[in-house]
């Protein structure tokens, strides 16, 4: 099946990020997250674009120019590249549902669910549905089909109608008002307006009004190693800025075998407003606050310019300093302070040094009431498992696995749904090590309820189902053992 499988979290930057791509001149160009980050684009999801670029065959696998680049670089041609390479990447789309790119967003859900039933979680299926209709709507309906033959450059008549997905599969055409005619600006909103739904992409990413907002750091999805994160300095300002969380990133089909290693900039958050020391640069300032905010300054470069072992000892410095009740304005930026130091440590491959400062990572955040910093949080416990796994201290792992499932357990987040998947199956082998029952048939149910029926992992739902039929059955109870026992042979039997 020849179907794009690229997704973007949140399509709400795409337009805008398009728009940088074709205004961005070099000479030479490779469409990398590199470039993006320069660009000002660095969150994990913005950083998806490049996948889809690369399906739509604007870029190759290594991010240099491909089939549709030239036209795509070429402002009056880029919508018509991007639709070139749309009816490529989703060619079983269009060939199984020719008029769905005229269709509705529930529409288009509906269609992809047909496609990737079983293989997909609902979730993706349905960024991978949004995606496709954001290019669509981006592109533009006559573009898609003049590029498909169908189109002879006037203004289309309403009454062609839009595609309706029936029950069966099949499509219906529902008549619109007579008269109205679709010409070029009106195209951005067509497919909204004609089936009278408002278009809402964006529901996936949720976003919060703090009391004191932080902004999360821009954080790149890559696998090791890890890229670091540039990071615009702001000037220093009392003025508050509301914070967003970003979803994010491509889901692995292997999350044991194949995990990637964790990205520090995971932990990063960028010093907004509301996190700088306020100075009053107008009316002469207090030498302990000049000294405050030269030692700020110095470790915002030092992270800009990547020069970890430098930054360590500064941030060591603002922590000690600053990390107390007499500074209560600074403490939101004391927090990013000893998130920074975690990352430097991490970036340094300072493992031993790395854990203890992510447990004040952990220890600071894990319950706090801000979404932004209890997130933080999380991805610490994520890289202390890393660092737990890769040392092979079992004895640890496996309660702090154990914290990981309830915290993370219904989160929406992407790149902590591929962390905990993989996290579910490494739990479940070291619970099988301490052969306590209650622990094991606990682990096996739980394995069973997330994986089963999503064509993923099969040999441990396997695992897990008999030795859940196993347990029950050493424990005496007859009727739940046999229960457990018809339910695995009739999957596996």
């Amino acid at each position: 099946m020849k179907v794009s499988e690229a997704f973007l979290v949140n399509t709400k930057n795409f337009d805008t990020i398009i728009n940088a791509l074709v205004n961005h001149n070099a000479e030479e160009i490779t469409i990398d997250s590199d470039l993006l980050e320069r660009l000002g684009y660095a969150d994990p999801n913005d950083l998806l674009v490049v996948r889809l670029l690369k399906d739509l065959d604007i870029i190759d696998n290594d991010g240099n120019p491909s089939t549709h680049f030239e036209e795509f670089k070429n402002p009056d041609t880029t919508h018509l590249a991007l639709a070139k390479g749309l009816i490529t990447a989703y060619e079983d789309v269009f060939k199984n549902y020719p008029k769905l790119y005229q269709a509705s967003p529930d529409q288009v859900k509906e269609a992809f669910v047909d496609l990737f039933k079983d293989k997909k979680t609902d979730l993706i299926i349905k960024y991978i549905s949004n995606t496709f209709y954001e290019v669509v709507n981006y592109v533009g309906i006559n573009t898609v089909t003049s590029v498909l033959g169908n189109h002879n450059n006037e203004p289309e008549p309403v009454e062609s109608g839009v595609a309706e997905l029936s029950q069966a599969g099949s499509y219906q055409t529902k008549n619109l008002p007579s008269g109205e005619t679709i010409g070029k600006s009106d195209v951005e909103d067509i497919i909204s307006r004609l089936s009278g739904a408002q278009k809402n992409l964006d529901n996936n990413a949720r976003v919060k009004d703090e009391e004191s907002p932080v902004q999360k750091e821009p954080e790149s999805p890559e696998p090791t190693p890890p890229p670091a994160e540039d990071e615009q300095a702001e000037a220093p300002s009392a003025e508050k800025e509301d914070s967003k969380e970003s979803e994010t990133n491509k889901v692995s089909e292997n999350p044991v075998n194949n995990q990637p290693e964790p990205s520090p900039a995971k932990l990063d958050m960028p010093l907004n407003k509301s996190t700088e020391p306020e100075v009053n640069t107008q009316r002469g300032e207090p030498e302990h606050k000049v000294v405050q905010k030269a030692l700020f300054r110095k470790s915002e470069l030092l992270f800009k310019m990547k020069r970890w072992e430098e930054l360590v000892p500064t941030l060591e410095k603002i922590i000690s300093r600053y990390d107390n009740e007499k500074y209560p304005h600074l403490k939101n930026a004391v927090s990013k302070a000893v998130m920074r130091r975690a990352i430097s440590l991490l970036k340094l491959n300072r493992s031993k040094e790395a854990l203890p400062a992510l447990n004040q990572v952990i220890a600071r955040f894990k319950d706090s009431d801000n979404q932004d910093f209890y997130n933080q949080a999380s991805h610490a416990m994520l890289y202390k498992a890393q660092i737990l796994e890769n040392s092979g201290d079992s004895q640890e792992l496996l309660p702090l696995y154990n914290t990981i499932v309830d915290r993370l357990d219904e989160s929406s987040e992407i790149q902590m749904l591929e962390k905990l998947d993989g996290i579910y199956l490494k739990r479940f082998d070291l619970i099988l090590e301490t052969n306590k029952k209650d622990q094991i048939l606990d682990a096996s149910s739980k394995l069973i309820e997330r994986f089963k029926g999503s064509g993923r992992y099969t040999n441990y739902i396997q695992k897990a189902m008999i030795k859940r039929a196993e347990t029950l059955d050493s424990m005496n109870r007859d009727e739940e053992a046999l229960t457990a026992y018809d339910e695995f042979l009739d999957m596996f039997g």
